[in-house]
């Protein structure tokens, strides 16, 4: 029976990276939401062309949205499970991805928040910047408003998942494997 498993934190604390670990460790299928954005904005579908209008501001796309590119993730569940990098972000999502899960005869099994300062999300950004040139990097203002609104969006977040029991604060400054480490302890798959 297949597990959903989340990674939640702010722009650059690891999430991608540690999708990627826990794809090859357990067979999980791995959803980036910010890969599956940029993916879908490259494409110049009519869908990415509105979820562009809101990266390229540094907000949050709407749930409408949202739904659109996550419709389909029920034919991607293999037996194993899938891990959604980035997803959910706000309250909302969250419940969108609790109807998902209900439909699929799943739910949320772990939500990991790697939790790293403001200051470290910026300094990796910045590298990120300079290594891949993704446009939504180079904008300083955009990228404080993205931390502004996970701000807002976190507390409300972090406390729906803490009172269910499935939340799992991980010190997202630590060295990548020992972060690996402390997942899959907790996963005890």
């Amino acid at each position: 029976m297949g597990k959903i498993i989340c990674l939640y934190g702010l722009a650059a604390s690891g999430k991608t990276t540690q999708a990627e670990l826990i794809k090859n460790d357990f067979g999980f299928i791995q959803f980036g939401m910010g890969d599956r954005l940029r993916a879908e904005i490259s494409s110049g579908s009519d869908l990415g062309q509105k979820i562009k209008t809101f990266v390229d501001a540094g907000i949050l796309i709407s749930d409408e949205l949202m739904m659109e590119v996550i419709k389909n993730v029920g034919a991607e569940i293999k037996e194993n499970g899938i891990i959604f990098d980035g997803f959910p972000r706000i309250i909302s999502q969250a419940k969108m991805l609790e109807k998902i899960g209900e439909e699929l005869g799943e739910d949320v099994y772990k939500f990991f928040y790697l939790k790293i300062s403001p200051e470290e999300a910026l300094r990796r950004i910045r590298a990120r910047a300079e290594l891949t040139g993704r446009s939504d990097d180079k904008d300083e203002d955009v990228v404080k408003n993205r931390f502004g609104v996970f701000e807002r969006e976190s507390k409300i977040l972090l406390d729906y998942y803490g009172q269910s029991g499935k939340l799992v604060e991980i010190n997202g400054e630590l060295s990548i494997k020992e972060v690996f480490n402390e997942i899959k302890n907790s996963l005890s798959l």
